[in-house]
């Protein structure tokens, strides 16, 4: 045997290591993104005060110069900026609102993939709204700029999709930290936010990039927090019960936010106004907005410092807290590009600022400093609007280094959170993709939506004309095994379906007409679904017309191929359970539950057979034309039987039903009856 020399083996152990670690390529490719991402939070910062300078004449604190400007030009440069913006978007969709939801959904639905042009249109889009008074943040587009470089690495780096989407998760994170120089604080929002994942294989690159972002962003910016925090006091005999107060306060202020925001990006929607002019009639009001409150210009860093410092008399207050929302929605809804984040922020330093003042005169040295209670609000709200805590927690903590504000922000965050879910459901990140019909927290129903038909679909038999005679389709089924055939035009366009049984039924009723009656005759409707559309919209509209089988077509109408519902629940089965149970069935005896959630207004249920219907068959109990609802297991003894009508059911056999919640309580409520 050759002797080993020493050292021999060192690189199998490096790589050990290093596999361990994570794999080396991916923790590369993080490291890469992050320093790229702080770069791109550094020249977004001065494109906006580049812009700013053009708008105004100078990029210093825009409340501080606006006063001595002419009303024209407050009024008309974010009308000039918006149309601009306009222009931009016509080359590139994803430049319009505040970002992140899009960045949710490319991780979600995309496996993490952007177009590549994104960080680039969306930076100068960014730019010019902010720039010219749009009453937003920066955060928001450096989260999507960020995600777009860490998913344009990806693909350039031919990463499959889980890597991808950790890569754009992780660019997300860059940005945050970047832009508040919070790498804690920025990974959570990744984690808890975009990714809604904090597994190992996640955390690892998306912190990597959080701070190599940070470094990057603190070379230039220097080490300093993103606010000017002064030193923190509390009355601690009063910290508890006014913190708890103040958590209220600020979910509602964080559900109201949500509701405005969303409410006026559906009244944007439907304004009869090319969407290229929306960004400058929305300028346009915002510029009336500037001319009542010059703090509502562009990020607000300086009147943020200035609430914290409780140096804001008590009018402007209550006049940002209303015009706020409102500049920031009319910003976003008529298709302006920027962050929430920070808005969010704005708004919790003022809610904060008013309830230490209204604390103070009702109790008496019962407040300590104002900026206190400023900066909890700051917290509260943001865990309102985004439902994500834990980031809330972290960032008020990274702003300040104090452990003394942990308590409070806790509590005030808990109940804010608690309470802005209760009002609303969506949070303001949510919203939108709910609107879409995308539900985040409904994890079949994504993996549903991430699925083309085109797919799924099977080839469909060789479809017969509408005018072919009853002899001619009697022989096509004898020629094959296919029960259901599909009927279709001259142009291949399907007009219907027609079974073995319609057939024969048709021959022995009228057995006179069989030399004349056509299979248009005897046919049923036909549902169809285009073969772009998704699984999800595809089970939709079985469950909605009472099918088990649709016809693919193209987008001529003609026919392509076939779906079953028995291909979707396999789907459901292998991809979003994991395999852990097949036909979404729970283990044998289990209690009747709704199982899942696969879209708006369907669910999976099982339930137990009564002792009742023992050996009867569901074709007797006519599930589907009695109650809506389709069979798409039957489990006897904890295994998957199958769906067999003609089968005798057994006392504890289950039924996995899938229907609207309605139809299926009736169905569970027969069941136990008989």
């Amino acid at each position: 045997m050759r002797p080993r020399l020493p050292g021999a083996g060192s690189g199998e152990r490096a790589r050990g290591f290093l596999t361990a670690a994570g794999e080396p390529r991916l923790v590369a490719a993080a490291v890469a993104v992050g320093a790229l991402t702080g770069l791109a939070a550094i020249g977004l910062f001065e494109l906006i005060r580049a812009v700013q300078w053009l708008a105004i004449g100078s990029a210093g604190p825009a409340a501080e110069l606006l006063p001595s400007l002419p009303a024209w030009r407050v009024l008309l440069a974010p009308a000039l900026g918006g149309a601009l913006v306009g222009l931009v978007g016509l080359f590139s969709r994803e430049v319009r609102g505040h970002g992140v939801p899009e960045v949710m959904e490319a991780v979600a639905l995309h496996g993490g993939r952007l177009r590549r042009r994104v960080a680039l249109t969306k930076a100068l889009a960014s730019a010019l709204t902010i720039g010219s008074g749009g009453s937003v943040g920066r955060e928001g587009p450096i989260v999507q700029i960020g995600a777009g470089v860490g998913s344009t690495l990806a693909q350039w780096l031919a990463l499959p999709a889980d890597r991808m989407r950790t890569l754009t998760a992780a660019g997300a994170a860059g940005g945050i930290a970047a832009s508040f120089n919070a790498p804690i604080a920025g990974s959570f929002f990744a984690l808890e936010v975009i990714a809604r994942n904090f597994a190992a294989p996640t955390f690892g690159p998306v912190v990597l990039c959080a701070v190599f972002a940070t470094i990057v962003s603190r070379a230039y910016f220097g080490d300093a927090p993103a606010f000017r925090v002064p030193p923190l006091e509390t009355r601690p005999a009063f910290e508890a019960p006014l913190s708890l107060v103040l958590g209220a306060f600020c979910g509602l202020v964080a559900a109201a936010f949500t509701a405005l925001l969303a409410r006026l990006e559906r009244v944007a929607a439907g304004a009869r106004i090319p969407a290229a002019l929306k960004p400058a009639a929305g300028g346009l009001l915002l510029g009336a907005l500037l001319l009542a409150s010059p703090h509502l210009f562009g990020v607000g860093h300086a009147t943020m410092d200035a609430t914290l410092r409780g140096e804001l008399p008590i009018a402007t207050l209550v006049l940002l807290l209303l015009l706020k929302p409102l500049a920031t929605s009319i910003t976003l809804a008529s298709g302006g590009s920027g962050g929430v984040f920070l808005p969010s922020l704005f708004l919790g330093g003022l809610v904060g600022g008013l309830f230490a003042a209204g604390a103070e005169a009702l109790l008496p040295g019962s407040v300590g400093a104002p900026g206190a209670y400023a900066l909890v609000g700051m917290a509260a709200v943001l865990a309102g609007t985004s439902h994500a805590p834990i980031t809330g927690l972290l960032l008020a903590f990274e702003l300040t280094h104090d452990y003394g504000v942990v308590l409070p922000v806790m509590l005030a965050v808990a109940i804010s959170t608690l309470l802005a879910r209760a009002l609303r459901r969506e949070s303001i990140y949510t919203e939108k993709l709910a609107i879409r019909g995308i539900h985040l927290d409904h994890r079949e129903d994504l993996v549903l939506r991430g699925v083309l038909v085109s797919a799924l679909m099977e080839p469909a038999p060789p479809p017969v004309r509408s005018d072919a005679p009853i002899d001619v389709v009697l022989a096509r089924f004898l020629e094959g095994d296919a029960s259901t055939l599909f009927v279709s035009d001259r142009e291949g366009r399907p007009v219907g379906q027609v079974s073995i049984h319609d057939v024969k039924n048709a021959v022995g009723a009228q057995a006179e007409l069989r030399g004349v009656a056509v299979a248009g005759d005897v046919c049923e409707s036909v549902s169809t679904v285009e073969r772009e559309a998704n699984a999800a919209d595809a089970l939709e509209r079985l469950s909605r017309d009472g099918r088990d089988t649709l016809a693919v077509v193209d987008a001529a109408g003609r026919l392509v191929g076939v779906l079953t519902l028995l291909r979707l629940m396999d789907v459901v089965a292998r991809e979003a359970l994991a395999g852990d149970v097949v036909g979404v069935a729970a283990a044998a005896g289990a209690e009747e539950r709704s199982l899942l959630h696969l879209s708006e207004g369907l669910r999976l249920r099982q339930i137990p057979v009564g002792a009742g219907l023992s050996g009867r068959t569901l074709r007797q109990l006519e599930v589907r034309s009695r109650f809506g609802v389709s069979v798409i297991a039957l489990r006897r003894g904890g295994v998957d039987q199958g769906v067999d009508p003609d089968r005798p059911l057994a006392p504890l056999d289950v039924l996995v039903t899938l229907g609207a919640p309605a139809d299926l309580e009736r169905l569970s409520s027969a069941l136990h009856e008989s």
